[in-house]
């Protein structure tokens, strides 16, 4: 036996024979002649058809297995098949260097790749694999390989790509394995969309792996073990039992109220980035959306999305639960995440540029069309309506005032809309935290981001393995900072919540319950988990743990605290 380590990008235990997805192979140093590049093209051509049919397909099939939200990606994909600038890069290949049609696409996608890759932001790092995925599909359909192979067992492979991932058949995959690949990356979004157990970024191990081992996937701790001895699989045997058992209460006790054992009510709600993540919000059993994720809407749009087009989505995540509080964030973009309809800005650190709130300023006519949508769907539930990256009071002011310029226009028009919304901002940069007691008089809740809170009170890109250590929600003055906007809201008769990663980690529940946050949004699948957590805990025992950790004055002494607490309660 030995074992891999590697990222765990999708929490669960997989057992079974290891197989490896199959690589198309060409020669790409082979050229055509002058009279062979219109040839060529038109072989280009057909494919882009063909994958263009099969993408439509392909979200088909995605959306009634996983989920619509997941199938999104493949309409990305068919944009990036017809982006003219990867077709006018293969046509240059094929006419400049008489390259044959396979070699022009592998060049122009992975000149496309790299660019991506290159950038700082991580979800931007991750396109890379989506463009890689449309060149690995060109590359199929122009050697006529067929998609459809049945693979069972735990797969493997260098880059396990979107329509690898998508096209599983789950009765037979229960994990794989990759050399790449990140916890971001669409694949692992869909292997946690559909339950399967992942182990990605193990790197060259995966070499030595052949068609046939066994192998147990623990994608909780990130670890492979390669034909194990009996009384390991045994072991892990037990322990998927065990979890099948228990995702099976879990699931029951999601529908029961969030109310603690001393009869304090605690939102635990779901964050969601489009409309159809609304069916996996009722199922878990969520309070309610504590942050909908509205840059979704715009990232793989050419022009800006209309009014109506907003509307329409907005109206559908407040009418899926018209009786629950739903908070929706206006636009955050810009830096890395650039609008194709804006263009790209050149910024040396882009984390601190032109984003969020700050390019809504910039961009008025963009920020005043969603708040038009937002107010107009307001009429059908119970919005709030959330600005991010709010640094001062100033902009918190000016964004106010748009809204309420937009609502008397909407008044002026006659055009049904709710003038009344509450407003509330995203706490994620420290200066928000520090005035949060000015900040209070002019909003009604606070809800923090623990991601760019951490990695701005830090000064540490959290993908910076050489500061990695520092990136954690658990550093004392992180916790300090939670406490500090927990006191102004509470001073000021205002609710605040949390909607970063840390909301969903039950090791931080009783701290933040005890800190005085009565909301917690997170994926839906950590809802029941949380939720049970909150069903045993004492809102009084839970404050006289949390003023003890904040004398605490380590990181390390921090989590010893949690792990002792979290000994408990059934977790």
């Amino acid at each position: 036996m030995w074992k891999i380590e590697g990222i765990p990008a999708s929490a669960g235990i997989a057992i079974g024979q290891i197989v490896h997805i199959q690589e198309c192979v060409h020669d790409f140093s082979r050229t055509v002649t002058p009279e062979e590049a219109p040839r060529e093209k038109e072989r280009f051509l057909s494919a882009q058809q063909v994958a263009e049919t099969e993408l439509d397909e392909l979200m088909e099939r995605t959306a009634a297995t996983v989920g619509e939200h997941q199938a999104e990606v493949f309409a990305a994909h068919k944009l990036m098949v017809q982006d003219p600038c990867l077709v006018e890069a293969v046509f240059d290949d094929i006419e400049t260097n008489y390259a044959s049609a396979e070699a022009a696409v592998e060049t122009a996608t992975q000149s496309i790749a790299s660019m991506f890759a290159s950038l700082d932001d991580e979800y931007m790092r991750e396109r890379a694999a989506d463009i890689k995925d449309i060149g690995k599909r060109l590359m199929r359909i122009l050697q006529g390989k067929v998609e459809d192979v049945k693979y069972e067992g735990i797969l493997v492979a260098s880059d396990l790509l979107p329509s690898d991932t998508a096209a599983i058949d789950f009765d037979l995959v229960s994990g794989f394995i990759t050399a790449l690949g990140g916890k971001t990356s669409h694949s692992s979004i869909l292997a946690r969309a559909a339950g399967l157990a992942a182990v990605v970024g193990v790197g060259s191990a995966i070499d030595k792996l052949i068609n046939g081992d066994m192998v147990i996937v623990d994608g909780h701790a990130g670890l492979v073990f390669v034909n194990p001895e009996e009384a390991m699989l045994e072991e892990y045997r037990q322990r998927l039992t065990t979890e099948k058992a228990r995702a099976v209460a879990l699931a029951e006790v999601g529908h029961l109220p969030s109310v603690t054992v001393d009869g304090s009510h605690i939102e635990v709600a779901s964050n969601i980035g489009t409309p159809a993540d609304m069916k996996k919000v009722i199922a878990a059993g969520a309070d309610g959306v504590g942050l909908f994720r509205t840059e979704f809407l715009f990232l793989d749009k050419t022009t800006v999305p209309t009014e109506e087009e907003q509307f329409q989505s907005y109206r559908a995540v407040l009418m899926a639960m018209p009786d629950k509080k739903i908070v929706i964030r206006t636009l955050d973009a810009g830096g890395d995440k650039q609008l194709p309809f804006i263009g790209g800005l050149t910024e040396a650190n882009p984390a601190l540029g032109l984003r969020a709130i700050r390019l809504c300023m910039v961009y008025q006519d963009v920020f005043k069309t969603q708040l038009r949508a937002l107010l107009r769907a307001g009429v059908e539930g119970n919005l709030h309506i959330m600005f991010p990256m709010i640094a001062t009071l100033d902009e918190l002011v000016k964004a106010k005032a748009l809204l309420k310029e937009v609502a008397d226009e909407l008044a002026r028009e006659g055009i049904a809309h709710r003038s009344d919304v509450p407003v509330g901002i995203m706490i994620e940069v420290p200066s928000a935290a520090v005035i949060a007691d000015i900040l209070a008089e002019e909003v009604d809740f606070f809800s923090i981001g623990t991601n760019d809170l951490v990695q701005y009170t830090m000064a540490a890109d959290r993908m910076n393995e050489h500061v990695a250590w520092l990136s954690d929600y658990f550093q004392p003055p992180v916790i300090r900072l939670i406490a500090n906007v927990a006191r102004a809201a509470q001073k000021n008769g205002k609710w605040v919540g949390m909607c970063g990663e840390m909301a969903g980690d039950p090791l931080a529940t009783p701290l933040l319950i005890g800190l005085g946050l009565t909301e917690l949004s997170m994926s839906t699948r950590c809802v029941p988990i949380v939720k049970n957590l909150v069903r045993q805990l004492t809102v009084q025992e839970a404050k006289e743990w949390a003023d003890h950790i904040l004398t605490l004055r380590t990181t390390s002494d921090i989590k010893k605290n949690l792990e002792e607490i979290a000994t408990k309660f059934d977790i």
